[in-house]
């Protein structure tokens, strides 16, 4: 992501968050997260994923993954329904999802529980860690215009 691109974003996180974003050694949790966890944020128009101010970097099947366990939270996919609406096919084998899921648990931390096991069915969001799905200002708004709101917050017990 070039300088400028980075430096607009930042601009806007500061923006919504009504104060200085933090960066580097200066992250910390954010409010009414888990303790020890920073919220985790998914901007689909710019396909960027922050984890507390810093940037986790994504290939474009981990952040369809979790795009997709973020916009439908306790919804339950198997790895059939994973690789029809991700890779479009069910060519690839099933156990595909299942590394794929692995490197992303790896890149968020194995700390954060993001992506929770439903043993013998698939994978479905965790209810423990904050996710914000945000809309960038200014984005088309046909991206993302299911979810209806500029940013929503899924927390569920």
């Amino acid at each position: 992501m070039d300088a400028t691109l980075r430096a607009r974003l930042m601009d806007l996180l500061e923006h919504l968050v009504g104060e200085q974003v933090p960066t580097g050694a200066d992250r910390r949790p954010v409010a009414g997260s888990p303790v020890g966890h920073s919220a985790l944020r998914i901007y689909p128009e710019a396909r960027m994923v922050l984890l507390g101010a810093g940037e986790i970097q994504l290939t474009r099947r981990e952040f369809d993954l979790l795009y997709c366990f973020a916009s439908h939270p306790r919804q339950v996919f198997t790895r059939a329904q994973l690789l029809d609406r991700i890779w479009g096919h069910r060519r690839s084998g099933p156990r595909s999802i299942d590394v794929h899921i692995r490197r992303l648990r790896a890149k968020l931390g194995d700390d954060l529980p993001v992506v929770r096991t439903v043993h013998g069915v698939g994978y479905r969001l965790d209810g423990a860690t904050p996710v914000t799905v945000a809309r960038l200002a200014g984005a088309d708004d046909a991206i993302g215009s299911h979810i209806g709101d500029s940013r929503v917050t899924w927390r569920f017990d």
